[in-house]
């Protein structure tokens, strides 16, 4: 089949689940970053022809930069900002005193088939960006509330990428948004990714009341005007 057949050939169901797997595959192995895997995956996803299916799988042997790897945290009274270009390692350990991470996994690299983050948290919080298309799995135990367990994302399957996260903790919480804004409005803005704040209206003083025309004042009388008054 030349390529040109290739341009008119309907993508068959089973060709883009197998197209959907590799990617899967690729991902777990370290060969694309979450963000590059979301833009595959919309595009095997949407694909109509099977240069379209090719093209979303091309180039995934080649292995990318590696990265910062760091499999221990440690975030006292603070905050800390885990972004840009990064390796998750299989297993990654944290412990939080009052303090916040937020994890932005758009340029992060997954080692394993289901990388895990274990919290242990005393007042905190874990805010984590994470791109569409892969599947986040929140299991948080509680002194105060007992124990949840939260999905993000879309089910998951052969076709999906798949993150866990365990926290123990004492007021702690876990966020889970593929939205930056909601993610850090801060780091957001800083990006320029939120619109600027829009700029209170003008106020305007109200306008004086027109000034009344002056009153015309009636010359003096002329004494020798005056009319002659008759004697008696």
């Amino acid at each position: 089949m030349t390529s040109a057949d290739d341009e008119h050939y309907v993508v068959s169901e089973s060709e883009r689940s197998a197209a959907l797997a590799s990617l899967v595959q690729a991902c777990g192995s370290g060969l694309v970053t979450l963000d590059e895997f979301s833009c595959r995956t919309d595009l095997a996803l949407t694909a109509r022809s099977r240069t379209d299916l090719v093209a979303a799988t091309a180039d995934i042997t080649a292995s990318v930069v590696p990265g910062r790897v760091k499999r221990r945290w440690f975030v006292p009274f603070g905050n800390r900002v885990r972004r840009g270009r990064f390796v998750l390692p299989e297993h990654t350990s944290a412990v939080v005193l009052m303090g916040e991470i937020h994890l932005d996994l758009r340029g992060a690299t997954l080692v394993g088939p289901q990388p895990t983050i274990k919290l242990w948290v005393l007042m905190g919080n874990l805010r984590v960006l994470a791109p569409k298309g892969i599947h986040v799995e929140v299991d948080t135990s509680s002194l105060f509330g007992g124990r949840t367990i939260t999905a993000y994302g879309p089910p998951p399957s052969p076709a999906t990428p798949v993150l866990r996260i365990r926290m123990i903790d004492v007021l702690g919480a876990v966020m889970v948004t593929d939205d930056p804004a909601a993610w850090s409005p801060a780091l957001a803005s800083a990006e320029g990714r939120l619109p600027a704040p829009a700029s209170p209206p003008a106020i305007t003083p109200p306008a004086s009341p027109p000034a009344s025309p002056p009153t015309p004042v009636a010359p003096p009388a002329d004494p020798d005007d005056a009319a002659p008054t008759s004697s008696p």
